[in-house]
């Protein structure tokens, strides 16, 4: 475990810190207008960056956005 961990601020070469943000938030059940409150931006604007994740793994859904997310270690 220690071999494969990576700093928690640090972001993923394949997404940016706050994109690493809102996942992991996401990932811990908050909403988009709460995602949106603690990142200080509009909860659409989340909403485009969570599409953007989304397409960028090629999922459908959030459950596949957060299994493609841990399986390649964005979260």
């Amino acid at each position: 475990m220690w071999e494969r961990a990576r700093p928690y601020g640090e972001p993923h070469h394949g997404i940016d810190l706050l994109d690493t943000r809102i996942l992991r938030l996401l990932l811990a059940g908050l909403t988009n207008h709460a995602v949106a409150a603690q990142v200080d931006m509009s909860a659409r604007t989340v909403q485009r960056r969570i599409q953007g994740l989304m397409v960028q793994a090629g999922a459908t859904t959030r459950i596949q956005l957060g299994w493609y997310a841990r399986h390649h270690g964005w979260a």
